[in-house]
């Protein structure tokens, strides 16, 4: 139980500092460029977005901007069973995303919290992760997206019979979303 702590406090540390060292290193000079000028999407400070996966998932996202290239992300799911498999399903997520541009192709880097409970399968997972992906506007309003996470999963299954843990280091949850801007 401790080394599981061990690795998500030294987990979130490297994230912070890398995060931290993008914003503060000379050396490193990231540019934003301004949204196209004939004004063809909605990475703006003040926009709200609603993500939705394509994939069989129960949690609704969005994004706040806070800066043109900058937003906050959280998500929400819940899902109640009936039948043989009572129970609630639980979904809750929270993060940070930067753009590293504007354009109606706008690749980004970001990382969050995720923690699941899905009570047909008796799983509690807890993610802490790094994201990197792309957004592509075919509307103003209207995006597809394609991300990548890696970082630290731990599973917790209860079966009737024995209880397992599983923590991961690698590569997790691969998402292809749908983007909705208001």
């Amino acid at each position: 139980m401790k080394k599981g702590y061990i690795i998500s406090l030294m987990l979130i540390m490297m994230m912070s500092i890398g995060i931290g060292s993008v914003f503060a290193a000379p050396s490193l000079k990231i540019t934003t460029v301004p949204a196209s000028p004939s004004g063809t999407n909605s990475l703006k400070a003040g926009t709200i977005g609603l993500n939705f996966d394509v994939n069989n998932d129960f949690t609704i996202s969005g994004k706040y901007f806070i800066m043109n290239d900058l937003a906050v992300l959280a998500g929400f799911g819940i899902g109640i069973k009936g039948g043989d498999a009572k129970g609630t399903d639980i979904a809750i997520l929270a993060g940070a995303r930067k753009y590293l541009t504007t354009d109606d192709f706008a690749p980004f880097v970001g990382g969050g919290f995720e923690y699941r409970s899905t009570q047909d399968s008796c799983q509690k997972d807890l993610a802490i992760l790094a994201q990197a992906g792309a957004e592509y506007f075919m509307h103003k309003q209207l995006s597809i997206e394609g991300s990548i996470g890696f970082g630290y999963l731990s599973t917790t299954t209860k079966a009737p019979l024995a209880a397992n843990k599983d923590t991961t280091i690698g590569t997790q949850r691969a998402n292809l979303s749908v983007n909705f801007y208001f």
